[in-house]
């Protein structure tokens, strides 16, 4: 019976302490955001970021070096930003990771399941460095469906 109890009560307090240890990670995170909102580099960046809201996105890339914007129709590169154009040194992957949630934040459409993907990936450096990116991937459907609404659109000549 005793075993019992030891093992619920360890069961408990290794639950409660999972619990605590992911309220602080939050709360780090959302640190990181308000931040990064605060900061030269996202008042810099927020120009790229208008500019992408009148833009369907087919892509959004953010590493530790540059933030870049891909639009469906016309295909390509809305606009990228490369950090060390402007003076800054490159992000660490605290830093990666709140820019990513603050354009998820910009764009409410990247985080519906439906229409984008969130893809975690790593880029090998020349030097062997390995840094974490992110991608916000269009869903094919999603994609499909924007195409379609743009064929059935009036053409004004």
């Amino acid at each position: 019976m005793n075993g019992w109890l030891l093992f619920l009560g360890a069961a408990v307090l290794g639950l409660t302490v999972l619990l605590i240890q992911g309220r602080i990670a939050k709360q780090h995170e959302e640190m990181y955001k308000q931040r990064m909102k605060g900061s030269m580099l996202y008042y810099e960046i927020y120009p790229l970021i208008q500019e992408a809201h009148r833009h369907d996105l087919d892509r959004v890339i953010i590493e530790r070096s540059r933030i870049a914007f891909y639009a469906v129709c016309p295909p390509g590169e809305v606009g990228s930003y490369l950090l060390s154009d402007y003076g800054h040194r490159p992000l660490n992957p605290d830093r990666v990771w709140a820019l990513t949630q603050l354009i998820a934040d910009e764009f409410p459409l990247l985080r519906e399941k439906g229409c984008y993907r969130l893809k975690r990936f790593v880029i090998t450096r020349p030097n062997g460095q390995k840094d974490d990116a992110y991608q916000f991937i269009i869903r094919t459907p999603y994609k499909t469906d924007l195409m379609y609404a743009r064929q059935r659109k009036p053409q004004l000549y």
